[in-house]
């Protein structure tokens, strides 16, 4: 079992999902890319997926071209990378989103 933290990714185009797969696990994370029991440090979903399964308490970043739109679906408690993907926004965002899950899950 590896101790890398493992990245659920559910991205439904495949050079994309394939694209973020690679960049996820050189930066040393465990990838998965649908459900399957294991607990996942956080999720990552491409607001253009048509279902969007229950993911748990991972935290939860969602890659968008249209934040408004998911406002308007009533998508909340989540953080927001912004499509088209520049740079590392999505490396940034997934450790802020990491850390802020372990100093929660640290206190008493």
């Amino acid at each position: 079992m590896s101790d890398r933290p493992l990245i659920l990714l559910l991205v439904e185009d495949e050079p994309l999902r394939e694209a973020l797969r690679f960049s996820l696990e050189t930066e040393g994370y465990a990838v998965g890319t649908r459900p399957d029991g294991r607990p996942a440090a956080a999720v990552v979903i491409d607001d253009d997926r048509e279902d969007w399964p229950a993911v748990g308490e991972s935290p939860t970043i969602v890659l968008t071209g249209d934040a408004e739109r998911l406002l308007r679906r009533g998508v909340r408690g989540v953080s927001l990378v912004e499509k088209p993907l520049l740079g590392d926004a999505l490396s940034v965002r997934l450790s802020e989103v990491l850390k802020a899950s372990k100093s929660l899950s640290a206190r008493p």
